[in-house]
């Protein structure tokens, strides 16, 4: 990679490995991502549309970042962006990836928006079980400053808020040891070997959060709601089949991103063209086997 300063290059070490790598010669802004089956070397479009059932959709902000962001780093600048222009949403509808629990808290209470969208799963073995007992399982009591285990009614026996090193809180909850070592759902609960079952809450407010957006999106109402946002799929496929969206034009960033705005601003033209000419919106395409098995 480049070395500071400029001319010559450097080795990037191991010890380094938040360091950008250049991966391309003629683009050095340019950076690598893979997703799934998918991998490219370039950026990534974030947009933002409307999605009322009685107006025009119309894209309202792209945002271009390297591909190598993640998602959850975006969020909070697109909002801000959104406010800047006055038209923030007072519900925002975006995939897993934009969505943290710390996020959900901050777009509620410094901008008023309600970021609505499913949070990442539980990860944990307890959880892939099936049967296990995931943090999901346990009633946390915040006044008593204490857990519950919800299937076996166990009490924890210690609440111990804590700092991580990056400086953010979090909740250690301990159970006692001769709880766990006879209780009959020990196997699916834990397998320390100390037998004593222990969580990781979040603070409050975004443990809180995440879970009434679990329940929010778990109820017909909450799906419905949030089906809205399958329109900006349909925007993306779009850019990408008629706008040549996923391919850049030039080089860099700073041009790529107006690329972008350019691809958007036709969009959103010929969408507004046939909203005067009440052409109607294409429906979300049904497969041969969705229709079968309905």
């Amino acid at each position: 990679e480049p070395a500071a300063g400029g001319g010559g290059v450097r080795l990037r070490g191991k010890a380094d490995p938040s360091a950008p790598a250049v991966v391309s010669p003629y683009d050095p802004e340019a950076r690598y991502r893979g997703r799934h089956a998918t991998a490219w070397t370039g950026y990534v479009v974030h947009l933002s549309e409307t999605c009322d059932d009685d107006a025009v959709h119309l894209i309202t902000h792209a945002m271009t970042t390297d591909a190598s962001v993640n998602e959850v780093r975006c969020t909070a600048a697109i909002q801000r962006a959104l406010a800047g222009k006055g038209l923030a949403p007072s519900e925002h509808l975006v995939d897993t990836a934009y969505v943290g629990a710390g996020l959900v808290v901050r777009s509620r209470e410094e901008l008023g928006i309600a970021l609505i969208g499913p949070s990442r799963s539980d990860a944990s073995w307890q959880a892939k079980l099936g049967d296990g007992h995931g943090l999901e399982r346990f009633e946390v009591d915040w006044e008593r400053q204490r857990v519950r285990c919800c299937p076996q009614g166990r009490l924890s026996s210690a609440w111990s808020p804590l700092v991580e090193r990056s400086g953010r809180s979090y909740v250690r909850v301990l159970f006692r040891k001769s709880d766990c070592s006879t209780c009959p759902a020990q196997p699916l609960c834990t397998r320390a070997r100390h037998r004593a079952r222990y969580l990781k809450l979040q603070p409050r407010a975004e443990h809180e959060a995440l879970k009434a957006g679990r329940e929010r999106l778990a109820t017909k109402e909450g799906r419905r709601a949030y089906a809205r946002r399958a329109g900006v799929e349909g925007t993306i496929s779009q850019g990408v089949r008629a706008f040549g969206l996923r391919r850049s034009r030039y080089r860099g960033l700073a041009r790529t991103h107006l690329q972008h705005v350019a691809t958007a601003a036709a969009i959103d033209l010929v969408r507004l063209g046939d909203w005067l000419r009440l052409v109607p919106r294409a429906v979300t395409r049904t497969s041969r086997c969705a229709t079968l098995t309905a």
